[in-house]
């Protein structure tokens, strides 16, 4: 028996057999379990993980073809805004073409009435006065300011249609230039006249016309005519005109 020391508090002992198969067992069973539950949570992980992979994935070939999907519909719109610019433009400059045409046409077709009106005064119209005169003298606008075109009709009454009149005729523009008046010759103030004495020859008639440019602050007044017939009798003609521009 062992040695009690007395008064001392007695634990009861219990024999337990040895047995240290049973216990390395029962060790390698708590690994094996531990082992698979981490691999079952690693096999889960991993699972989610692809199948996470393939839904951003197949979002993301959504989005790409939804992204060129795009780029061609933003293609053609851009194709379409340029074909509707130039066919703006075509339909512009064409309705400018037509315009200009429009006007042009029209400006010829009073052109052409007023000559018609100084025909029929050559051939019908019957005066006392013979010779040289002045038929008429016409100023109009143009798209320039200050700029004008001019038309001047000298003609020869009772003509017999055999004979030239042959002279000259110079045309001076009167007006008002810095308090002070000032007289231009036609020939300083339009291009299609580059003569003081500007030549006559003609039967029945000759237009004098072109265009003119007033000089910067230059406010005209009135067109002096002076014109001399040699032949077929010599003849002095001087006739003022006020300055009046059609259509204003």
């Amino acid at each position: 028996m062992p040695n009690v020391v007395k008064g001392s508090k007695q634990e009861r002992m219990v024999v337990v057999p040895y047995r240290p198969r049973q216990r390395f067992l029962f060790t390698a069973v708590v690994l094996a379990g531990v082992l698979i539950s981490a691999l079952g949570g690693w096999a889960y992980g991993y699972y989610k993980t692809l199948v996470s992979q393939e839904t951003i994935q197949a979002d993301r070939a959504q989005l790409v073809a939804e992204l060129e999907s795009a780029q061609i519909d933003n293609a053609d719109l851009r194709r379409q805004i340029a074909i509707l610019d130039r066919a703006s433009v075509v339909d512009q400059r064409a309705n400018e073409e037509v315009q200009t045409t429009i006007r042009t046409l029209r400006e010829r077709v009073a052109q052409l009435e007023q000559d018609i009106v100084y025909y029929r005064q050559v051939v019908s119209e019957e005066t006392v006065d013979t010779g040289l005169i002045v038929g008429a003298l016409d100023i109009g606008a143009t798209m320039e300011p200050d700029r004008y075109s001019y038309k001047l009709v000298m003609r020869q009454e009772d003509a017999d249609g055999d004979t030239f009149l042959t002279g000259h005729v110079n045309i001076n523009l009167v007006g008002v230039q810095n308090d002070e008046q000032v007289i231009y010759p036609l020939r300083e103030i339009s291009e299609d006249q580059d003569q003081l004495d500007i030549r006559l020859r003609f039967k029945y008639f000759q237009n004098i016309e072109g265009e003119l440019a007033l000089p910067e602050g230059f406010e005209p007044d009135r067109i002096q005519i002076a014109a001399i017939s040699l032949e077929p009798v010599e003849k002095t003609v001087n006739q003022d005109f006020s300055w009046v521009v059609q259509g204003e």
